[in-house]
């Protein structure tokens, strides 16, 4: 008999699988559920006040906000990017343009999801679980800089912990599930395949080969194939309208797969890049651009791997133990393509692996937890968990601090420069030419054209005849920059700020919207 079938019988509240002691049971505690709200709260306040409202967009956040504005046209789409993201930010940038307004609707947003997707884990593992592990997980300076973010890797982190957890449920406990149960497996699958189809796709891989690991188990099988098929089922639905996307705008499957995956054509290992990004930046090229390793960084990396081994130590009979390996598993396969293939280091691309490794490394901490609690009494517990976990917030906090430091400075130049050159004046439509057009563009409420370096060429002449076609041309870049564009050197030139200028041809017949001399 299996250790599932030793605590309670099928279709009971049967206990957690891969259950260690808690050491909050046995007296009166507060319930897992309000303290997973408590943190989901928490989360949404470090958000708002460690990041803030007016915390400037980033290069790929304009890409996904311009999609269903109303300010201006959308910018280009490249084929490896998902409908996720535009989606979500869809019903605020529809209305408004106020950054101000989708900072606050995307901390709300990503608090509810990052409640609904660890309580799932209430029903797979009851206890303190999920909670501690949605505190590990929010806790992340990852989590909370790019939870405010219009960017997917929170989304697919989040995701990937719920549709780890449902999969589970479904497959490997004795809680009852039903058919609506399996719907939804395949709905989170189909809705992950939106924001990164691959990423969905090493998930459905993993899950499913666990769930085919509950074959063995006869008690199980029949679940097991019926996670197998909704796995199967939301990842064929994502991968169909990839598919017809591609036809349809790229021209083919093969060509939009050739596009999108042209990051990852020169394999190399970037385990060291990934260390060294552990505190920040938030995107390096070489080792050295990704600065030096960060003892705390590596400390703490130390410690969630001995945790999260812990956990497994813990797990006891065959069903068990895939519960609490399988996150483990699925977090080290999600953070390979990154360590391996591409050509650019983000630290963002790991937050799945973060997501799902905070779940083991949680069960871990419980365990230890609990056997202090025998040996030492509550206060020996409690003092491990203050220690372990308020060190890990310090740290993350010391390295939140740092990035939103140095990004507020450079996102708000973005800011006055826009600023600046709207009280100039242009008309509309419109056109920008610069280095770092899509966040000018998005800003401006104008067409990005990019440039492809930071000096200034020869315009091109397809964008000279967008000024025949009513478009206002706005060249922007810094003092001295433009001396190779003799082409536009007819074209009033506007000091923007010290170091910035801007160029502007007002297109056919247009009348700029502000009359301000430079």
């Amino acid at each position: 008999m299996h250790d599932l079938d030793r605590d309670g019988a099928a279709g009971a509240a049967a206990p957690s699988v891969g259950a260690v002691p808690d050491p909050a049971a046995g007296g009166r505690a507060v319930s897992p559920q309000v303290l997973l709200g408590i943190v989901a709260l928490c989360y949404a306040a470090a958000q708002l006040l460690l990041v803030t409202p007016e915390f400037g967009i980033e290069w790929d956040e304009a890409v996904y906000l311009s999609q269903f504005s109303l300010n201006g046209e959308p910018i280009f789409f490249h084929a490896s990017r998902g409908w996720g993201t535009p989606l979500i930010v869809a019903p605020v940038v529809m209305i408004t343009d106020s950054l101000v307004v989708v900072r606050v609707y995307l901390a709300i947003v990503s608090a509810l999801l990052l409640f609904g997707a660890f309580h799932v884990w209430c029903r797979v593992r009851p206890g303190h679980l999920a909670p501690t592990a949605a505190a590990l997980f929010g806790g992340c300076w990852l989590s909370v800089f790019y939870g405010i973010e219009a960017l997917p890797n929170v989304y697919t982190a989040l995701g990937a912990v719920a549709l780890t957890g449902m999969v589970l449920r479904v497959a490997a406990t004795g809680t009852p599930v039903t058919w609506r149960s399996q719907a939804a497996v395949a709905a989170v699958t189909f809705l992950v395949s939106l924001f990164r189809v691959t990423d969905a796709t090493l998930i459905a891989l993993a899950l499913g080969g666990a769930a085919a690991l509950m074959l063995r188990v006869p008690e199980r099988r029949r679940r097991a194939l019926g996670a197998i098929a909704a796995l199967t089922g939301g990842l064929a639905a994502g991968w169909g309208l990839w598919s017809a996307e591609a036809i349809i705008k790229y021209g083919s499957f093969e060509q939009r797969l050739a596009t999108a995956s042209e990051n990852f054509k020169e394999p190399q290992w970037l385990i060291e890049h990934n260390l060294r990004a552990l505190d920040g930046p938030l995107s390096c090229e070489t080792v050295e651009r990704c600065g030096p390793l960060p003892v705390g960084g590596l400390v703490w990396l130390a410690v969630v791997l001995l945790l999260m081994i812990t956990g497994l130590i813990a797990a006891r009979g065959y069903e068990s133990w895939i519960v609490a390996a399988t996150p483990v598993i699925l977090g080290a396969g999600m953070a390979m393509p990154y360590l391996y293939f591409g050509l650019r280091t983000h630290p963002r691309y790991m937050m799945p692996t973060l997501g799902l490794w905070a779940i083991a490394a949680a069960g871990g901490l419980i365990f230890l937890a609990a056997g202090l609690r025998r040996r030492s009494g509550v206060a020996g517990a409690a003092a491990c968990c203050s220690v372990l976990i308020g060190g890990h917030l310090l740290l993350q906090h010391s390295y939140l601090a740092e990035n939103v430091a140095h990004h507020t400075y450079v996102r708000e130049h973005d800011r006055i420069l826009t600023d600046r050159i709207k009280e100039i004046g242009y008309g509309r439509p419109c056109a920008v030419f610069a280095w770092n057009t899509t966040i000018l563009a998005h800003r401006l409420g104008c067409k990005a054209v990019r440039m492809l370096s930071r000096t200034v060429p020869v315009v091109p002449r397809s964008l000279l005849a967008e000024a025949e076609k009513g478009y206002s041309i706005l060249v922007v870049y810094r003092e001295g920059e433009d001396e190779n564009a003799h082409n536009i050197a007819s074209w009033p030139e506007y000091q923007v700020t010290k170091r910035w200028r801007v160029r502007i041809k007002e297109g056919a017949g247009v009348r700029a919207e502000s009359g301000l001399s430079g």
